[in-house]
């Protein structure tokens, strides 16, 4: 795994792989290029039921730490309860903390890699800091999510 290159979004009219994934009935994507590996996870109870989503717990990914945030509850907020599928995934990205720890989110299911022009990238009604805005494809829109913006 190596250190993400730049978290600031190719500028308009460049093609970028992004890969989707599902957190509750909403549809998220990030860059290709700050994804490590896809993994799944046999017991997730004590990384959902953390106090902390944003440092949810770590687990081990070959020879590498990876801290987990809990995506779906930072995404929800504080005052909705988060649904959970049965069969959640860990997306291990490539940037690492200070103590050299990857980070991981915890994501309800993963889709597809898809080839999208950055000109196509529509703003979101209501903007974050880590929601770089919205595309829109065949079967559906996600928003685009800040790698770097979320463990800032």
């Amino acid at each position: 795994m190596t250190p993400a290159s730049d978290a600031d979004f190719p500028p308009d009219d460049e093609q970028v792989p992004v890969l989707s994934f599902e957190l509750a009935d909403d549809r998220y994507c990030v860059r290709t290029d700050a994804v490590a590996t896809v993994r799944g996870l046999a017991e997730t109870a004590p990384l959902e039921d953390a106090v902390d989503p944003w440092n949810a717990g770590s687990v081990l990914v070959g020879d590498a730490r990876v801290r987990v945030v809990d995506l779906p509850r930072i995404v929800a907020g504080v005052t909705q309860t988060t649904a959970r599928t049965d069969d959640p995934m860990l997306l291990v990205l490539t940037e690492s903390d200070d103590s050299g720890a990857y980070f991981g989110w915890l994501v309800d299911g993963v889709d597809v890699t898809r080839t999208v022009h950055t000109s196509a990238l529509e703003a979101t009604q209501a903007p974050t800091r880590f929601i770089l805005g919205r595309f829109e494809f065949d079967d559906g829109s996600a928003m685009l999510l800040d790698e770097t913006a979320i463990h800032d």
